[in-house]
């Protein structure tokens, strides 16, 4: 049987929001030296995950609980690298000196590894939401996506806050027909979306004195809002913001093959590896540190550098054989789509 072709859109998509992802937590340390550089970390961090999640759910149409068995395959695919990588950080840390003692523990994600987790609950909320129509789901998720900031018993653990806060993004585009993108792509003056980037970096000027917590979503309304009962509102806003983000974002995408497309296949090892660098660099005192324009592009190419070499053929080859490996295939096909 033919190997599908990949749509090289997707993976350019998905290789450049992995390079915002590395840039942003490169960016961290720095981001109170300097305003701009504060603005434009919590503008990226608006919709860089929102926009990986949605083709995450986009791709997940082939869903399908007659014809294979998706909890164990996603229990697989998700959970069992989550163990080791959740094993490999804990060690990390305590090598690194960022932990005293070695502590072990699968009920907190380790930093980026919550998305693991997440995945896995998004697929396996397909078991109930293929089964109503695309309004009532998407309508059902954004309202679970409000409601939960209000549950300060849901919090970090398994990652259940931030799974449902973003449940809206994978069921949108789970629900979005395939041609969806084709029509987008071939879209006439989509370029004037990118504007939305300009509104929500100025929106974040303007809102300097309001926790930019709500962007990441892992803590309830109480633990980041002084009036946690205008959560809801704060929640609707960011919700707004993303989808802003992703429009902007999506229409700069290149929509032909690229340099370097066929690192988009590869994004869930960079996404998986790239945290042992920064938390590498993090080890050393960089908050006083003044970074300058000079140093924002330093970090830029590092970040493109970084990403380029952990999605490489190669990295990602390895990480494929053994991800085929713990999913019991052995076909020589490349890692699916709604990795990362």
């Amino acid at each position: 049987m033919a190997t599908k072709k990949r749509d090289p859109y997707f993976d350019n998509a998905k290789f450049l929001l992995m390079i915002l992802v590395v840039f942003g937590h490169m960016m961290q340390p720095f981001i109170e030296n300097e305003q701009w550089n504060h603005d434009l970390y919590y503008t990226i961090f608006s919709f860089h995950m929102p926009a990986f999640i949605f083709i995450s759910g986009f791709f997940a149409k082939s869903f399908d609980p007659q014809k294979r068995a998706p909890v164990a395959t996603s229990f697989q695919k998700f959970i069992v690298p989550y163990i080791f990588f959740q094993w490999t950080y804990s060690l990390f840390n305590r090598l690194a000196g960022a932990e005293e003692h070695f502590t072990f523990q699968l009920d907190v994600p380790n930093w980026s590894l919550w998305f693991l987790i997440s995945s896995f609950f998004w697929q396996i909320s397909l078991y109930f939401f293929r089964k109503i129509r695309p309004s009532a789901g998407i309508t059902i998720s954004i309202l679970i996506s409000l409601l939960v900031g209000y549950t300060p018993f849901i919090g970090r653990e398994l990652t259940l806050q931030r799974t449902a806060v973003f449940l809206p993004f994978f069921v949108i585009g789970y629900y979005l027909p395939k041609d969806f993108a084709d029509r987008f792509k071939n879209l006439k003056y989509k370029q004037f979306f990118a504007l939305g980037f300009v509104l929500i970096y100025a929106l974040v000027n303007y809102l300097n004195e309001v926790n930019k917590y709500m962007f990441f979503g892992s803590k309830p309304y109480d633990d980041f809002l002084n009036f946690s009962e205008w959560g809801f509102l704060v929640r609707i806003v960011t919700f707004m913001l993303a989808i802003i983000g992703m429009l902007a974002f999506f229409s700069l995408v290149p929509t032909r093959e690229t340099k370097y497309t066929k690192e988009g296949k590869y994004t869930l090892i960079a996404y998986l590896l790239h945290g042992f660098f920064i938390r590498g660099m993090r080890a050393f005192d960089l908050e006083n540190i003044h970074l300058g324009f000079p140093g924002f592009i330093i970090l830029a190419l590092a970040s493109i550098v970084l990403t380029t070499l952990l999605a490489s053929e190669p990295v990602g080859r390895v990480y494929s054989k053994i991800e085929q490996y713990f999913l019991g295939n052995r076909k020589k096909n490349g890692p699916s789509y709604n990795n990362l």
